[in-house]
């Protein structure tokens, strides 16, 4: 799919992205966040939904207290939770549709091979936001669908920035990692780190990354690292590199530097 002119460079994707999503809010006098598990990346995409939406009026809800909220608009937090690995939020999107007037999913990535997950996405009334253009393709026609970036690209890194030295490698161990080899020295920091600062400042703290996951990545690239990634066991890390890390020294690379 050949990407629009308001996506042809990195700055004009996110402020595109931003007007996209602060769009669909207009006129929503009740808004609710709602949140899911996740590891240490997922904070990144949280903090940096927050971070769009610091001028509205909203509040937060964890999703396995849904039965404390209903209202206007609901927001669903993006992620991977749609795909073969981690596919739970299938189940809650019907119970949140039935709370709430109106459902916005956040740039997310999907895999539709999965027939929970076609299914749910073909019964809802929600306006689904994937995050790269392989998602995208996958829900336009079974769907209320757009794109944008995944909301990790809102989150202020300024603050992380320095020069850092040798090399991270930061590779999934999860059941959505790839037959890979991986190196001893491994480190995979959205499951060792406890905090988002913590696992910030371990990444600003290296020169070159090594990872499958697409926060680490995503981070690394905004941090001005040198990021060498592969894929994990579905299309996740290239879509969001080919759709909105262009601009970045993000390199593929199926094995690391010895």
């Amino acid at each position: 799919m050949k990407l629009s002119n308001e996506f042809s460079n990195f700055k004009s994707g996110l402020e595109t992205s931003r007007k996209k999503l602060l769009s669909t809010l207009k006129g929503s006098t009740d808004i609710t966040f709602i949140n899911g598990p996740g590891n240490t990346g997922d904070y990144l995409i949280w903090e940096g939904a927050y971070n769009l939406l610091r001028d509205v009026n909203y509040k937060k809800v964890f999703r396995d207290n849904l039965s404390k909220v209903e209202g206007d608009t609901a927001i669903l937090t993006g992620g991977g939770g749609w795909c073969s690995a981690f596919h739970s939020w299938p189940s809650y999107l019907p119970q949140i549709e039935e709370r709430f007037q109106r459902v916005i999913i956040f740039p997310s990535s999907f895999d539709t091979s999965l027939k929970e997950v076609r299914h749910t996405l073909s019964q809802s009334k929600s306006l689904v936001f994937a995050r790269e253009l392989t998602s995208y393709q996958m829900i336009k026609d079974i769907c209320n669908a757009d794109y944008a970036y995944d909301t990790a690209f809102f989150f202020d890194y300024e603050p992380f920035m320095k020069k850092g030295d040798g090399s991270l490698y930061a590779y999934r161990v999860d059941r959505e990692k790839r037959n890979y080899p991986i190196p001893n020295k491994n480190d995979d920091i959205s499951v060792s780190c406890k905090s988002l600062n913590q696992w910030l400042n371990k990444i600003a703290s290296y020169k070159d990354i090594y990872t499958d996951r697409a926060h680490v990545t995503i981070a690394s690239a905004m941090l001005g690292k040198q990021v060498y990634f592969r894929n994990s066991n579905y299309h996740k890390v290239q879509g969001i590199v080919d759709f909105s890390l262009r601009d970045f020294p993000v390199i593929y690379k199926e094995h690391w530097k010895d």
